[in-house]
């Protein structure tokens, strides 16, 4: 019995703590100056009842309360707002590079006869070289063919560049290839159609290594080797002269428009692939292997076939003759970092051939050339 009576004191004792302190159900309490406060500086008052009073004087009710005012709120707001519209270039899913506008009339389209051209290639290949060649083996027959060509003057640059002028170099670009190829003795074994159609499918990758090695070389005559390591990439090294592009022949858009579909150089700039072909500085016998490498393996890969099976054992054929070139001239039995410097080299011409493909067809679709030539095979 005594337990049980204390027992029951304790929880009389516990009910009295916890109903003493229970919170109170009123939200705002009254003031304790029987609503006389005295307000502070800037109207403040020291209880939050008259505070709370004074805001229902100024007109605060519940019905004029705004909400979603927060700043993180506002911010979210902004960065919808600052969403891309839906311009008429994002709407119709075509470049804003050029404006492609319905004419009234349809521009007149020009025609080149570039039959010439391939007459001169063909003589060019029923002559053979021009001057007759030993060597060891048909890489280093090549490395002189492609010596010559080299030392060949360079045409004077002109104040204008026009239709003629875009003829003459691709008469050079494809001449100088056709040169090339008869120090190879077994293209020369090759039928005349098959040996047109590799020529067809390798001018143009030809010409954009052989230039690049060009260049190359040139910026290693004029510029210091330290100076240009110090350099950061997309340097302008050189700044071409003013002078006036003439393309109303070729299109009807501007020089500004077309720069996305075609390579018009107005500068030279120390990009990654320049500054690689810098660095390895290639011999005459390497920069042969580079040329036929990525000629080879472009026309093999593009036509497949017969086509095919002859670039796979050409490069075989010169890959044979690059190693004995490194072993028993060089001295060199270990090449394989020099190997892969060229081989990057060519992997990314290759990538800008393909992508310049794409924008030509991209061209052909919406008809940005105005433009026919007789032999359109040499151009796709």
């Amino acid at each position: 019995m005594l337990a049980q009576s204390r027992i029951g004191a304790l929880w009389k004792t516990a009910f009295r703590k916890k109903k003493r302190v229970a919170p109170k159900t009123q939200a705002v309490r009254p003031c304790k100056f029987k609503n006389q406060c005295k307000s502070f500086k800037k109207g403040c008052f020291t209880c939050k009842f008259c505070r709370l009073q004074k805001c229902f004087k100024v007109g605060m009710s519940m019905e004029t309360f705004q909400f979603d005012r927060d700043v993180y709120k506002a911010r979210e707001i902004v960065q919808l707002n600052r969403r891309i519209p839906m311009t008429l270039d994002t709407f119709t899913g075509k470049s804003n590079l050029i404006i492609f506008s319905s004419n009234s009339q349809e521009p007149s389209r020009s025609f080149i006869d570039i039959r010439f051209l391939i007459e001169q290639a063909h003589r060019v290949f029923k002559q053979g070289p021009s001057t007759p060649l030993y060597a060891e083996n048909r890489l280093k027959k090549m490395s002189f063919g492609l010596e010559s060509l080299q030392n060949l003057p360079e045409s004077s640059g002109n104040a204008k560049f026009g239709q003629k002028e875009a003829v003459d170099q691709l008469e050079g670009q494809i001449l100088n290839i056709s040169k090339w190829l008869t120090h190879f003795d077994e293209f020369q074994k090759l039928p005349k159609s098959l040996q047109m159609k590799i020529l067809e499918g390798t001018w143009s990758v030809w010409s954009r290594l052989e230039n690049l090695a060009k260049t190359a070389r040139q910026i290693r005559q004029n510029f210091d080797e330290s100076v240009l390591k110090r350099m950061k990439n997309d340097t302008v090294l050189v700044e071409f002269g003013s002078f006036e592009i003439d393309i109303s022949w070729l299109s009807k858009y501007t020089v500004e428009e077309l720069k996305f579909f075609l390579n018009i150089p107005t500068e030279i700039r120390l990009d990654p692939l320049l500054r690689s072909m810098i660095d390895l500085n290639p011999s005459d016998i390497e920069l042969s292997f580079m040329l036929s490498q990525l000629c080879f393996h472009y026309v093999g890969k593009r036509f497949q076939g017969e086509i095919l099976k002859i670039s796979e054992k050409f490069q075989e054929i010169l890959a044979d003759d690059l190693h004995d070139y490194y072993v028993n001239e060089m001295r060199k039995s270990n090449y394989g970092s020099r190997m892969a410097q060229m081989m990057r080299i060519n992997n990314l011409i290759q990538k800008e051939v393909y992508k310049h493909r794409e924008k030509m067809d991209l061209a052909r679709i919406f008809e940005v050339f105005c433009v026919e030539v007789s032999h359109p095979d040499l151009f796709l």
